[in-house]
Order: C-alpha cells, then sequence, then structure tokens
C-alpha cells in the first residue's frame, strides 16, 4: 500500500473515533438497571481490524424524588399537602385535615382540643366542639346554694304539703313563689325573687275569691314570666280553683272543675308556650276507688274543653300527680299506682294520650299521716327524654329515665343513703337536659318502721346531675336536720341551670337560689 493510500485510512478512523461515547464496545451496549430516566446515544466504531463498523450504546440516569407529604404535590393517599409540616395549620404534618377532636390546636379555629377527652360536660375539658368551657354551652355550670332569703314571716304560712310545686321561674331566671296563709279568709301569696335571690316587690294576693280552707296552693311559670296558680276549697265538695297573671295582670279566678265528682284535690299545673294550662288532680270515683284526672285550659277560658279521667285503677288511691310539658303544648303526667309503682303517661298537643308506662321507682312514704300526700318527681328534657324520681329498691331516692321510645334506663341513686321515708321529691332540668333534684327524706334506715316522719330526724337536700346522669357534685343540705314532719320542698330550674328552691320553717317561707358559676374565658 502506498504511503498516501496509509494516510487516509487512519484520518478515516481518527475521525469516527471522535464521535464515539469515549471507549470502544465490543459486547453491545451498557446498562444502569438502577435509573429511572434513561437516555441512549447511537455511534459507529470501525474496528483496527478492518471490520464492519458497529452500532454501539451508552446510558445517563437522573433520579426523580419519591412522592412523600410535605412536597406540595396531592399524592395518593394524603387529603391534603400545603407543603409544610405546620400542625396548627389547616393541614396537618401528615397530609390530613384539621379537625376537632384529632388533639391538635388548629390556629385560629379552635380554642382548645383534647382529643379522645374532649368532654361536653366535664367542667375543665375542652368541649366537643373544641371550644373552652363557657356558659351557655350545654354543661352545667351552677354555683353553690346561696343563703336562706326570708319571703315572709307569718304562723300562718303554709305551702302545699300533697304536690309540687310551690316554685316556677322564666326563660331569665326570675322565680315566682307561693303560699298560703291560714286566716279568717285565706290568702294566696305570690312573692317575685330575682335570678340572684333577691325579693323583687311585695307578695300579690291571688286568691280570687277569698275563701276558707284554701289549701295546697301550688305554681306554674311560662317561659315570658305569665304565671298561674291552683288550690283546692271546700266548696262543692272539694273544687279546685286556678288564676293566671298574664303580662302582670290577674285574671278573674275560675272554678276549674266541671264534673262535680266529690273529693278532688292534690291538684298540679303546668303552663307551656302557647298559654295553655294542663291541671292534673286526684277525683274520687267511687269508695276506695279515685282516678287521676286531666283538663287543659286555653287562655284561662272557663269553657275549655271538660276533664277526663288518664288512669285506670281498679281500686284504691293513686298518689298526686305531677305535670310537665315541652314548649310545643305535649305534656306528661306522672303519680303513684295504689299498687306502690310511679308511673306516667305522654300526651300529646291535642291532649290524646300513650300508654301507661310503669318505672323500676315508688313513692317514699308518708311525711305526717292523714295529713300530707307523697309525691313523685319528674322533669321532661329537651330530647324528650321522661325522667322519673322516687326509691329504689335500695331505699334510697333515685332517678329513672325513659327515652323517646319509653325505654326505661339504668336507675340512678340520688342520695347516699337509704332513709326510712322520703315523701316530697321534685325535679328540674335545663335547657340541656341537666337535672337538679330536692327532696326530703327522715328516720334511719335500719330502724323498726314508722308509720310516719311525725318522731323522726329529718333533712331537706338537693343534688344536680348532668344530662348523661353524672352527678354534679356532692349532695347539698339545704336545710339543717330537724326532728319531725319535713316540710315540702318545692324546686325550679331555669334554661340557664339557676336553681331555686323553697320551704317554708317556723312560719318562714324560705327561698335559696343558685346562680350560674361561669368559667373564666
Amino acid at each position: 500500500m502506498s504511503s498516501r493510500a496509509i494516510g487516509a485510512l487512519v484520518l478515516a478512523w481518527a475521525v469516527a473515533a471522535c464521535f464515539s461515547d469515549g471507549g470502544l464496545h465490543t459486547s453491545g451496549p451498557a446498562t444502569n438497571t438502577t435509573s429511572t430516566t434513561t437516555s441512549t446515544t447511537g455511534s459507529t466504531t470501525a474496528e483496527p481490524t478492518g471490520d464492519e463498523p458497529t452500532t454501539t450504546s451508552s446510558t445517563s440516569t437522573t433520579s426523580a424524588p419519591e412522592p412523600s407529604c410535605g412536597d406540595g404535590q396531592l399524592d395518593p393517599g394524603e387529603q391534603c399537602d400545603d407543603g409544610n409540616d405546620d400542625e396548627a395549620d389547616a393541614c396537618r404534618s401528615d397530609c390530613q385535615p384539621a379537625t376537632c377532636g384529632d388533639g391538635v390546636v388548629q390556629r385560629g379555629v379552635e380554642a382548645c382540643d383534647d382529643g379522645p377527652n374532649n368532654h361536653p360536660s366535664e367542667p375543665t375539658a375542652c368541649r366537643p366542639d373544641c371550644q373552652k368551657p363557657a356558659c351557655g354551652d350545654g354543661a352545667l355550670y351552677v354555683g353553690p346554694l346561696g343563703a336562706p332569703v326570708i319571703a315572709a314571716n307569718d304562723p300562718s304560712a303554709e305551702q302545699s304539703d300533697d304536690v309540687p310545686r310551690a316554685i316556677g321561674v322564666d326563660a331569665s331566671g326570675t322565680f315566682s313563689v307561693a303560699w298560703r296563709v291560714n286566716a279568717l279568709y285565706d290568702r294566696l301569696d305570690v312573692q317575685t325573687v330575682a335570678a340572684d335571690g333577691t325579693l323583687v316587690g311585695t307578695p300579690l294576693d291571688l286568691s280570687d275569691p277569698p275563701v276558707q280552707l284554701l289549701r295546697d296552693p301550688v305554681i306554674a311559670v311560662a317561659p315570658s314570666g305569665d304565671l298561674a296558680v291552683a288550690w283546692e276549697t271546700n266548696a262543692n265538695n272539694g273544687d279546685i280553683f286556678v288564676r293566671g297573671v298574664v303580662a302582670g295582670v290577674a285574671e278573674p279566678g275560675l272554678n276549674a272543675i266541671i264534673a262535680k265528682n266529690p273529693n278532688q284535690q292534690s291538684p298540679a299545673i303546668a303552663l307551656d308556650d302557647a298559654g295553655r294550662l294542663t291541671l292534673a288532680y286526684v277525683g274520687a270515683a267511687l269508695p276506695n276507688l279515685s282516678q287521676v284526672y286531666v283538663r287543659r285550659i286555653a287562655n284561662f277560658d272557663p269553657v275549655s274543653p271538660a276533664e277526663f279521667a288518664i288512669s285506670e285503677h281498679a281500686a284504691g288511691i293513686p298518689t298526686p300527680p305531677t305535670v310537665a310539658t315541652w314548649p310545643d303544648g305535649a305534656f306528661v303526667v306522672a303519680w303513684g299506682d295504689p299498687a306502690g309503682a310511679i308511673v306516667y303517661r305522654r300526651f300529646d298537643v291535642e291532649g290524646t294520650p300513650g300508654p301507661t308506662i310503669t318505672s323500676g321507682l315508688v313513692t317514699g312514704g308518708i311525711a305526717l299521716a292523714d295529713s300530707a300526700n307523697p309525691w313523685s318527681g319528674l322533669a321532661v328534657t329537651p330530647d324528650l327524654r321522661v325522667v322519673l324520681g322516687g326509691v329504689g329498691i335500695d331505699g334510697r331516692v333515685s332517678l329513672q329515665t325513659f327515652d323517646l321510645a319509653d325505654v326505661p334506663q339504668t336507675i340512678v341513686p340520688v342520695a347516699d343513703a337509704p332513709r326510712m321515708h322520703a315523701p316530697f321529691i321534685d325535679l328540674g332540668s335545663d335547657a340541656w337536659g341537666n337535672l337538679a333534684v330536692a327532696w326530703a327524706e327522715c328516720g334511719d334506715f335500719d330502724a323498726p318502721v314508722a308509720a310516719d316522719c311525725s318522731a323522726q330526724a329529718s333533712d331537706l337536700r338537693l343534688r344536680w346531675f348532668r344530662a348523661d346522669l353524672t352527678p354534679h357534685g356532692a349532695v347539698t343540705d339545704v336545710h339543717g336536720t330537724m326532728v319531725g314532719a319535713p316540710p315540702a320542698i318545692g324546686l325550679a330550674v331555669a334554661p340557664s341551670g339557676i336553681t331555686g328552691v323553697t320551704y317554708v320553717v317556723a312560719g318562714d317561707v324560705v327561698v335559696r337560689v343558685a346562680g350560674l358559676q361561669c368559667p373564666a374565658p
């Protein structure tokens, strides 16, 4: 070969080498098994042996980041991703949206968050809406019972010992307290008491007309402040009268009994938001047979429908009824069956009755034989539960709740210990279903049973319960221990939870009020 031919061949090889990937490949393209992004470049290489050129390839890799929470991208399994790990904003550091109850306080939205320990009524717990405890959130914020306030001092003053209640309260927390003054012509006085326990004005006499032997006055107060009173008289073999105060003006009194059966007694009343008065009482049907009757009186109209019997006892005398109403006018009446158990019936707005429901409680014995009848407690809650107060099989004052379908719930003890008698029990509910229970009790449970409380040590008690029936504090002593029959005790609870009680001791008409004790903001 000439020197010119040899030079041309060397130049051609050099040019080909300039377009290679920097190495000679005789076994095919190289690969990288770990790369996620691959690029390939082809080249032609002439072998120095003079064979035909061979095409080779090379690869280069670029690694993309794995998806992760906090990268600002919404990846599978993430409900949010704001690109940061700030636990207090709307998207948590685990890429889940912030929610009340997750245990993390969301800045600017939640005031607190105790996670599973959020609770609707524990005094210091964060609430289920992740706000701090505050009056009006549905929990019970009632404070201690205030000092006794004397509404009247008269040796002839008496309150009903046949039925509750001698005290009522309106939506603002203003109480009205009723009592009888035994005179030649008896008076029925009503005193207004402010939410702080102070007396407002002077007592108003609502007996109309003045009568002899006015007995067992009871009172009901509507949310608006309108009120009604009812009482027994000896007229016409035992009539029951009612009178209202509407917008501050007293209505004329009216005879509430249309069918003149003898021996009407033990009136109980309630007022609903529409101004309807529901009256329940015990009326004699035959010797040794009495029934519970109801009459509804619209706006104190004497021509309202006649009364009708709601019990079906074959014999005996039931204990006095108690009435409670819902704002729409539906109502409940409870009483003690002559056989012993406390029973109740629901009624719709039109007065159509439901079935008679028997509880696991009984009335609690006698305060004073041939003078006072025992009564049972009754309250209705905003969620349509019925709550009864009576005595359980262990001898203690207790509560039993029934749901909307009238299914009985567990019996919850109220008193710390059983007593021989617990003749008077009264209940009240606030706007969220929290409860107050007031009762009178006497005698040693283990002592030989006495017929009544006349020679026994007696006490007046009070206790609050949250809506789930857990106790809210210990039993409160309303009045110190006394010897002899305890006075009747009346109870009223305002929608806010403000609670008032009343009783008469030694001619003093006593009122005690427990105001709100709101937590610090």
